[in-house]
């Protein structure tokens, strides 16, 4: 593979503007070195000096543009953001590179995602100057780098296969943040606000019906045994301790030597310095630090119920907190937290739901971490040379010089088309077909060769699934029955493990992405709304099903059909 300097495929490398900003002023926003985080342009952390006139036209952003830290502390050195999108005039300041560029030798956003890899923030390394409070690099050395320079055609595609499995992780996370959401709501459902306490159940001090642990004063000074040494960045909120996140261990004698304690199992630990009511439940003994409280409910009081009541009682904790240099909370504030005490039958049944939501969080996260790890192993082998990327599409107007595309004089037949782009034999005749009996005019084998027909088809299946499912509650599995039974449809999935094997564009997760965009309101075609439904204490009195769905249900048992399902929004009644 080619390798070029950035000062040849780059026609500008300039800082921004120096302009003096100030809280109180308006006008057109200025970049700081703080308006990139997590490698996005935030509008919400710029600066302002009052400018309304196109005084510093000059400098401002344009899409493809790529702005870089050249000033920061050694960790954030080279952090970068490219331009997309922008319907307002954001002046460029100070303190941020700008990289405009040549775009008939560079796509700017495979250089972009050039940028974010380890191999590019190592080339820095050379060229970076430390001194007491931060590091920097010059534009001049910045030049001299070289990276990777495949054709044109492989740059797109490159980007097409980052983007798309980058959206793919967007939207896991997306749907991990709707899995706590769905417990949180539940939580108001069964309790209401434990603040404001709207449901009148009886209130009292969380230290009447939980005992409490404080940690030792002093921090141990070795680690040599198997007791797992809790700080509050180990903490995983509103959830379970994850030990495999803990990384020093206590022995018995070094417990001792520290004058600490050994926290028992069940316990709720709470941050009470600093970030104040983070909560996590322990389901093993371990040793805390000074910042953290711990708590060992009694019996009229559930651990996850009480995590959460807690997580709740923010307000309080930092109206009773000392004030110093960060907040606190003592032992005393820590015991005289209100807490509402419903029946601990119904604190076990919210847990219950709590828990097996959270054991779906955990497969998630688990599939989560897949894509991560094939997002970083794609973008390793691409700018390496060793993916084939022959099968990717891409969009070949965003070439220096688009393809012309020769035209025919007699008209192609759409289906000899097909059958060239090797689609099954059934998904031609769909095509032929225009009166589909199962909902659906078109075949979803041939719409795959047809990416501009693709928001078609989702408006196809999502119209067909509204008028399937009606008022009913459904599943994913429900739904995948569905396609394939009902619509002929196949699903396929592809593991992080294959995809690493053969990371192609179309092996995407399009069913997944259907679905989460459906639950944030950004499918154009299909909303809707998840819910958890325990069959055990028939939480949802009117559920229903369809005929096959409830046949399928009654061969299981009420443990098994618990779970999370979903149900069509009603236009005239969901905002």
């Amino acid at each position: 593979m080619e390798y070029k300097k950035l000062d040849n495929i780059f026609l500008e490398i300039r800082n921004g503007a120096n302009i003096k900003q100030s809280s109180n002023k308006t006008g057109k926003p200025i970049t700081r070195i703080e308006t990139i985080v997590h490698n996005k342009i935030d509008l919400t952390r710029v600066g302002y000096a009052d400018i309304f006139s196109d005084k510093y036209e000059d400098f401002y952003l344009k899409n493809g543009d790529i702005l870089m830290s050249h000033i920061n502390s050694v960790t954030h050195l080279g952090k970068v953001a490219v331009v997309e999108n922008i319907d307002t005039d954001i002046i460029h300041g100070m303190n941020l590179l700008v990289l405009k560029s040549d775009k008939s030798k560079v796509f700017p956003k495979y250089s972009y995602y050039y940028f974010l890899t380890n191999k590019f923030r190592k080339q820095l390394i050379p060229i970076t100057k430390k001194s007491v409070n931060q590091a920097s690099f010059n534009i001049s050395d910045l030049k001299e780098i070289q990276i990777p320079l495949p054709s044109y055609e492989n740059q797109l595609r490159i980007v097409k296969l980052l983007e798309k499995i980058e959206a793919t992780i967007s939207e896991r996370k997306n749907g991990i943040d709707l899995l706590d959401e769905l417990v949180k709501a539940t939580f108001y459902q069964m309790f209401g606000d434990p603040v404001r306490n709207e449901k009148g159940w009886r209130k009292d001090e969380v230290g009447k019906y939980a005992d409490s642990m404080v940690p030792g004063r002093d921090k141990p000074k070795s680690f040599t045994g198997d007791i797992p040494w809790v700080t509050t960045d180990k903490l995983t909120n509103l959830g379970h301790l994850d030990k495999n996140r803990i990384s020093l261990f206590l022995s018995l004698d070094e417990i001792q030597q520290a004058k600490s304690k050994i926290i028992p199992s069940g316990s709720i630990l709470m941050t009470c310095v600093g970030d104040l009511g983070i909560v996590s439940v322990t389901d093993f003994p371990s040793v805390a630090n000074q910042q953290l409280h711990s708590y060992q409910c009694k019996t009229e009081l559930n651990n996850v119920f009480t995590m959460y009541c807690l997580s709740l009682s923010k307000s309080h904790m930092y109206r009773m907190a000392s004030t110093t240099t960060v907040p606190y909370m003592n032992k005393t504030v820590c015991n005289t937290i209100p807490i509402i005490l419903p029946p601990i039958a119904l604190q076990n049944q919210f847990a219950d739901i709590a828990q097996k939501i959270e054991t779906i969080k955990s497969e998630q996260e688990a599939h989560l971490k897949g894509f991560e790890e094939l997002y970083n192993s794609v973008s390793q082998k691409v700018f390496e040379g060793d993916i084939d990327l022959s099968k990717v599409p891409f969009d070949d107007s965003l070439l220096p010089n688009p393809i012309e595309v020769p035209t025919n004089k007699e008209p192609i037949d759409k289906f000899d088309v097909f059958e060239k782009k090797e689609v099954s034999k059934k998904g031609v005749e769909k095509v032929r077909s225009k009166n589909n009996i199962k909902g659906l005019e078109f075949g979803f084998e041939a719409l795959r060769h047809l990416e501009s027909w693709e928001q078609y088809s989702f408006k196809e299946i999502a119209d067909s699934i509204i008028k399937y499912f009606s008022r009913h509650y459904f599943n994913s599995e429900m739904i995948l029955n569905f396609l394939d039974k009902e619509l002929d449809i196949q699903v396929n999935y592809y593991s992080s493990a294959e995809q690493k094997k053969n990371p192609q564009y179309e092996n995407a997760d399009d069913f997944y992405r259907f679905i989460s965009t459906a639950l944030t309101r950004e499918n154009y075609f299909l909303q809707l709304e998840q819910v958890f439904y325990n069959a055990e204490t028939e939480n949802i009195p009117d559920i229903s099903f369809t005929e096959k769905d409830l046949e399928s249900l009654s061969k299981k048992d009420k443990k098994e059909r618990s779970g999370i399902y979903f149900h069509v929004k009603d236009e005239t009644t969901t905002p």
